[in-house]
């Protein structure tokens, strides 16, 4: 009879629509090695969300979805209530999905950390102030506690350890992947009409509008691209929620929207519109100040579109030298790009990166090699 290894888990970012984090745990969960060895307590405030439903159907899954009259806030229900329901629960391992272990985890409980950035230290303002304070409590501690962190790029994990000390021989990278079966399943599909009225050829952009993704500067580069080639030019269609950017700013973006009909901005997009957006696009373009990983362009690449993107050591992690890396902060650069727009359009190559070991099995695998190694150390 196999010995099951009980593991604990912040679940929280599988009770909203498909996001970075919450697209990491449920296909990490989905491609877990030897399912019929490790269980997976879910624990969440809120009820999982449609877009991850399936994962409730796996046999290794158990949702805890206790909390009373902690579950009104996420922070409090994770720091306050879930140390003291752990101890209802046998666990062996508890995996913090989101850089940030509970305060009081039962002292016994081992911990592995997913460590996805430092953006409390290097981009804190880009960061909602009450995300800002809760993760200034709480992650230097966190990164103490955790028994073995798994960063999602090289040079996360390379930053983590020089900024807090961490021992590198207990740290791991665990890139994130592409789902080639659910993206090629979904483009069977038939999309949405809002998506097949967007037209093919356009330049997309995909993640939260928010600071760190430097969409202000985008703006000007379509302004630009836009004056260069008044009559031709594509349009550019943003996938995303609109997140804590500054609201003179949204109220700009809009205004754009409305004046000139060639910018579209989506939110709440399922996935099968989504990998069909991606298809039909012609170029990708991403242009963070900051990233732990990058899973829209790593999709965009899959779907062999072309990328432009900023010049970010961990964007190059995942493109090598098949696409575009450009300066990204001042007017000049803002007119590179869109140059460099006009030349894709005038010239249309593919993307030349190999994105072969990018996948969840390999995720999962080292994710799971994680854990042993934590449950066997003394």
């Amino acid at each position: 009879m196999v010995e099951v290894i009980r593991i604990g888990m912040d679940a929280r970012p599988l009770s909203t629509r498909i996001s970075g984090v919450g697209r990491l745990i449920a296909e990490t969960i989905k491609a877990f090695p030897n399912p019929e060895k490790y269980h997976f307590y879910l624990f969440s405030h809120l009820p999982i969300h449609k877009d991850h439903n399936g994962i409730l159907s796996l046999s290794n899954i158990t949702f805890v979805s206790r909390g009373g009259a902690f579950k009104w806030k996420g922070g409090i229900y994770y720091n306050l209530f879930l140390p003291i329901l752990f101890r209802f629960f046998k666990l062996d391992l508890f995996w913090g999905s989101q850089q940030i272990l509970p305060p009081f985890l039962p002292r016994k409980l081992k911990a592995v950390l997913t460590y996805c950035d430092l953006v409390l230290y290097l981009y804190p303002k880009t960061m909602r102030p009450l995300a800002r304070i809760q993760q200034r409590m709480f992650q230097r501690y966190s990164v103490k506690r955790a028994s073995h962190i798994l960063s999602i790029s090289k040079q996360t994990s390379e930053d983590m350890c020089s900024f807090f000390g961490y021992d590198p021989e207990k740290t791991g990278v665990s890139y994130p992947g592409v789902n080639q079966k659910e993206i090629d399943e979904a483009l069977l599909d038939t999309p949405s009409r809002r998506i097949t009225d967007l037209g093919e050829n356009y330049i997309l952009s995909v993640s939260t509008i928010e600071p760190r993704k430097n969409y202000p500067f985008l703006l000007k580069v379509f302004r630009e691209y836009r004056r260069l080639n008044p009559k031709e030019h594509q349009n550019w269609v943003i996938v995303g929620k609109i997140g804590w950017e500054s609201q003179e700013f949204i109220e700009e973006l809009r205004q754009e929207q409305s004046l000139f009909g060639d910018l579209h901005i989506l939110d709440s997009i399922a996935d099968i519109d989504l990998q069909h957006i991606y298809k039909n696009a012609g170029l990708f373009v991403f242009a963070s100040h900051y990233e732990g990983f990058g899973i829209p362009m790593l999709e965009a690449i899959y779907q062999k579109k072309y990328c432009m993107v900023s010049d970010i050591p961990t964007f190059r992690e995942i493109g090598g030298t098949g696409v575009t890396y450009l300066p990204y902060r001042t007017d000049a650069d803002a007119k590179e790009w869109a140059n460099e727009i006009l030349k894709f359009y005038k010239n249309p190559i593919l993307p030349t990166s190999d994105i072969s070991s990018f996948t969840w099995e390999n995720a999962a695998s080292i994710t799971e090699k994680a854990f042993q190694k934590t449950l066997s150390a003394r």
